[in-house]
């Protein structure tokens, strides 16, 4: 029963920033992912390198999409976002409440969002590295024919 007092002191005493962290979080991947998806379209999945790259392995009988990368991409930043919004509504609805069931959702929900927080910030990593390494490509290739 001690531990139960202490999640519930825990989270009373962490509440706000919990509140404050996935409002800030989702608000800031809202107001970005529409950028983060043009640029990444434009820079990277719309170049003839990608597209001859994925037309040789749908060649070779492999179930893919021209953009289906680009797709997953986007869910994940739509989960991250509906799940930093969900946490921070948590936190000042049910999070008021001294009881232990409603304070671990409210924890559980903080955990989740900040594991697809995580995996967004992993795959945007992942986009940029693949768009660079290309664009690294291109240029050796042009600059090595001169």
């Amino acid at each position: 029963m001690d531990s139960v007092c202490e999640l519930v002191k825990y989270h009373q005493e962490f509440r706000t920033a919990l509140f404050v962290s996935g409002f800030t979080i989702g608000s800031f991947l809202f107001s970005m992912k529409s950028v983060i998806i043009k640029t990444m379209k434009e820079d990277y999945y719309d170049l003839t390198q990608y597209q001859d790259a994925v037309k040789q392995r749908r060649q070779k009988g492999q179930k893919i999409g021209y953009y289906s990368q680009l797709k997953n991409f986007s869910n994940w930043l739509i989960l991250s976002i509906v799940f930093s919004f969900l946490s921070a509504l948590s936190q000042i609805s049910v999070g008021y409440s001294d009881n232990v069931y409603f304070i671990s959702i409210c924890l559980a929900l903080a955990v989740l969002s900040w594991f697809f927080v995580g995996v967004s910030i992993y795959l945007v990593s992942k986009n940029w590295s693949m768009a660079l390494d290309m664009a690294e490509s291109e240029a050796i290739k042009n600059n090595e024919n001169k």
